[in-house]
């Protein structure tokens, strides 16, 4: 449910023009002991590495910002390990960033959102590797126990590719009729945007469902291999539960994984059902949970003092960069990593060499502007 990585000056349409020159400049630079200088000039600044959801879909890969492929999760942690970088929980590491005991090239791993596909793949390979990770859980679908709809419906359009469906067929109380041409990504993007719309508009999550049968059922869109094979879908509360159990952290991430505008009193209520729903959900005090992630990672400085008031220790961002002791604890930024990455990109990052290349490219923009 976030948006990709742009912060970092090498993503986007130049980060994909650019892939081999850029992997030429990153290989050079390892191998002239950059990525190592790097690393002993950030040694003491906190890594955060965020990690979505791993597609249990059929190929292509969708979304590959938000989901990435089991093995390509378990050469993460590999590549981690190899590298020597310790991994700490993310309170512990918080903590220690602020009093000046944190280890060299400190690692902490987060995983948005709470998908079936981490509890299947990540939560098993992390075990396995004996790292610790913080899991931000939005309780909303959790609880209703159904798929992420936004998503399913992006997903169900994506890959609608041929044929021609009336705009009244899909949204009977349209005004006008048009044809939409299903082999126009465009097209499909706008019915998309538009039943997202409406589903927001309906009342009640099983109406919303229904309506999303309704126009998979007019697309000629299977959902039964979607739904019995849990693409998108949230961990049972059980399950959450039992990843707490294994040890691993649950934090905070709203309830129903949105801050529209970052009005004072949505902020507030969203945290707080958020607290109130985990506690339930896993036992304890709704207290118990002081970590926050924003929903996509877009946050406003205003939003801090009513987090700090609802004793929230922590709150991550999708902003890419290291964290160091002035770093502020509401706005703490992350390595966002995703299937499109290399390992040597992973690498470059990690080592604070890749925030060092960002900042030169800044540099050179601005100076060809000016």
């Amino acid at each position: 449910m976030c948006a990709p990585q742009t912060a970092s000056g090498l993503t986007g349409t130049s980060w994909r023009n650019e892939a081999v020159v850029r992997r030429l400049l990153l290989k050079i630079s390892r191998a002239c002991g950059l990525f190592a200088l790097s690393r002993r000039l950030t040694a003491k600044k906190l890594r955060i590495l965020c990690y979505h959801g791993i597609w249990l879909g059929d190929d292509p890969l969708f979304a590959p910002a938000l989901f990435m492929r089991a093995d390509t999760f378990a050469r993460r942690l590999a590549l981690i390990e190899r590298l020597g970088y310790p991994v700490l929980p993310l309170a512990e590491a918080v903590t220690r960033l602020y009093d000046g005991t944190l280890p060299s090239g400190a690692v902490a791993i987060t995983i948005d959102d709470g998908w079936y596909g981490t509890y299947l793949h990540m939560l098993p390979a992390l075990r396995r590797a004996r790292m610790p990770a913080t899991i931000y859980a939005t309780t909303y679908y959790i609880a209703k126990e159904r798929p992420v709809l936004n998503l399913l419906v992006r997903f169900m359009m994506n890959r609608s590719l041929s044929g021609q469906i009336s705009w009244t067929a899909l949204f009977p109380a349209a005004s006008a009729d048009r044809q939409v041409d299903l082999a126009d990504a465009g097209a499909r993007a706008a019915v998309a945007d538009e039943l997202n719309r409406r589903l927001m508009a309906i009342d009640g999550i099983d109406a919303r469902w229904a309506e999303v049968v309704r126009v998979a059922d007019l697309l000629r869109f299977d959902l039964g291999q979607v739904s019995d094979g849990r693409w998108f879908d949230l961990m049972t509360e059980k399950e959450l539960k039992a990843a707490a159990e294994d040890g691993f952290a649950i934090e905070l991430h709203t309830h129903k994984h949105g801050l529209r505008e970052f009005d004072r009193a949505l902020v507030i209520d969203e945290v707080q059902e958020n607290r109130r729903q985990l506690a339930r959900m896993l036992g304890g005090d709704p207290g118990d949970f002081r970590h926050f992630c924003y929903p996509s990672g877009r946050y406003r400085p205003e939003v801090f003092p009513v987090l700090r008031a609802l004793g929230v220790n922590s709150a991550t961002t999708t902003v890419f960069g290291l964290n160091g002791r002035d770093a502020e604890p509401l706005a703490l930024r992350r390595i966002l990593d995703h299937e499109s990455l290399t390992e040597l990109d992973v690498e470059a990052q990690l080592s604070g060499f890749w925030g060092f290349l960002s900042r030169l490219a800044a540099v050179v923009r601005f100076r060809r502007e000016a």
